[in-house]
């Protein structure tokens, strides 16, 4: 949950003496464990008009998974997997289904217990079937694989009239485009999904780091330079990648070939790190190769903590690291001389999925998904990203770019087309669709614009 979003009020990590008042906060939640207990809450909160809120893990940038006096539908120990033989004339072969509950490291579990992988995110911790795929999904096999919405079989959700329905290709074919990229918490509320499962391969993996140490400002980011322009071939063949970078470090770790040997995916590194070389410029490289996804999965990514920062980002077009290189690595240099953090999660997920959904078109051009935090939650902080940090971004990308809408700056000023693309129209009217009341609400979410949230966290229609 963003502490920001509660005004950090009742923080364990602060001292005693700080305030500690529920407002900012849901009011109630109830721990849904059964189909009734969705049913049952979305009910009592449309008869006393209650705000809802829909949650799991919230691992959550833009404080959808809160609102104050809200009450919520807590979904994590609505957890059920398992793994199903799907037919449908758009599909046929392995799936996973999986309910609200469930998060992606139990999901990987399962898949690998039977010789299968799906695709999920870089953090293990965070709900498979909510936000994330929701709202498009990227991680390590997207490259090879596409986006976590690409997967998306068959939702089954109740609706705010209270019916339970299913949403693939062909039943309900509107609802399950929205759903699939759309963003979460706002057409319906989701009770299981299931999606596209594969048959596990061998796994590389490997680690490139270095700091400033000994070497000018301008040379550590002449390396940086060097990675970037080293991406669209590592991409092209399949891999994907986190890194993390301040003005004194940089890492890209782990970098991820599934269906690679250590060999392939040293050779696909050579040409980055002998421009690092020719930058006399001393770096950490390591590699491995791994006999499955979840082994190199569980040695390699980190475990991933909530948000402690102000955020914001853009997709990166591959045509900026082709065409526009020295633009990218002044624009990185500014917004890490701004006492940030910066990550970019790598990717080319290009390739037009089997079924259209509601992914932000920005994610088939992008080939890094640019993700910065400040160093604290504050207001000043706030008015930097969205005034200072974001637009240094958006200004080196014709037409200012687009933003993974789980990770931009919640505050936003565009956020419809930032987020959504050409799709929000369209969104909206299945939103209307299905929730002709707008009984769900979150920030940023599809119909959000027609309320606006007071000071004491009151909704009013516009």
């Amino acid at each position: 949950m963003a502490p920001f979003f509660t005004n950090q009020s009742c923080d364990p990590f602060l001292p005693p003496e700080s305030p500690c008042v529920v407002g900012a906060y849901i009011r109630y939640a109830v721990n849904a464990t059964a189909v009734s207990d969705f049913q049952a809450t979305l009910e009592f909160a449309k008869a006393h008009n209650i705000r809802l809120v829909i949650r799991n893990t919230a691992h959550d940038f833009l404080g959808k998974s809160s609102g104050p006096g809200a009450l919520a539908i807590w979904t994590h120990y609505f957890k059920s997997l398992e793994v199903v033989d799907y037919a449908e004339a758009h599909y046929s072969g392995k799936a996973l289904k999986a309910s609200a509950g469930i998060q992606i490291g139990d999901a990987f579990q399962a898949a690998h217990d039977n010789g299968l992988v799906i695709v999920g995110g870089t953090c293990s911790s965070v709900g498979l079937v909510g936000g994330y795929t929701q709202g498009g999904g990227h991680g390590f096999l997207a490259s090879k694989l596409g986006l976590a919405a690409d997967q998306a079989l068959e939702w089954e959700v109740l609706t705010t009239e209270g019916s339970i329905v299913k949403a693939s290709p062909s039943v309900n074919p509107d609802l399950y485009w929205a759903l699939s990229g759309g963003g979460g918490g706002t057409f319906a509320v989701v009770l299981s999904l299931t999606v596209k499962a594969y048959p596990d391969q061998t796994t590389a993996s490997a680690n490139l780091t270095w700091t400033n140490a000994g070497i000018t400002q301008d040379i550590f980011f002449e390396g940086i330079r060097a990675f970037a322009a080293g991406l669209p071939p590592l991409l092209d063949a399949g891999s994907a990648s986190t890194w993390l970078n301040s003005n004194t470090s940089f890492s890209a770790s782990p970098v991820v070939g599934f269906g690679m040997t250590q060999k392939e995916l040293d050779t696909l590194f050579a040409p980055i790190l002998d421009k690092l070389q020719q930058l006399n410029v001393t770096y950490y490289y390591s590699s491995a190769e791994f006999p499955t996804f979840l082994d190199m999965y569980t040695t390699m990514a980190s475990y991933c903590e909530t948000n402690l920062f102000q955020v914001g980002g853009r997709l990166i077009p591959r045509a900026i690291l082709l065409d526009s290189l020295d633009d990218f690595t002044d624009a990185l240099r500014k917004i890490s001389d701004m006492n940030t953090l910066v990550s970019g999660v790598t990717f080319n997920v290009s390739k037009t999925p089997d079924v259209e959904n509601a992914v932000n078109p920005g994610f088939r051009e992008a080939s890094v998904s640019l993700l910065v935090g400040t160093r604290s939650e504050d207001i000043a902080d706030q008015v930097l990203m969205t005034d200072t940090i974001v637009p240094t971004l958006s200004n080196i990308i014709p037409g200012g770019g687009f933003s993974y809408l789980n990770e931009g700056n919640p505050f936003e000023p565009n956020w419809e087309h930032v987020f959504y693309g050409g799709n929000y129209e369209q969104l909206q009217e299945i939103k209307d669709k299905y929730d002709p009341e707008g009984i769900l609400y979150a920030r940023t979410a599809v119909g959000s614009d027609r309320w606006i949230e007071r000071v004491d966290g009151r909704l009013c229609q516009i």
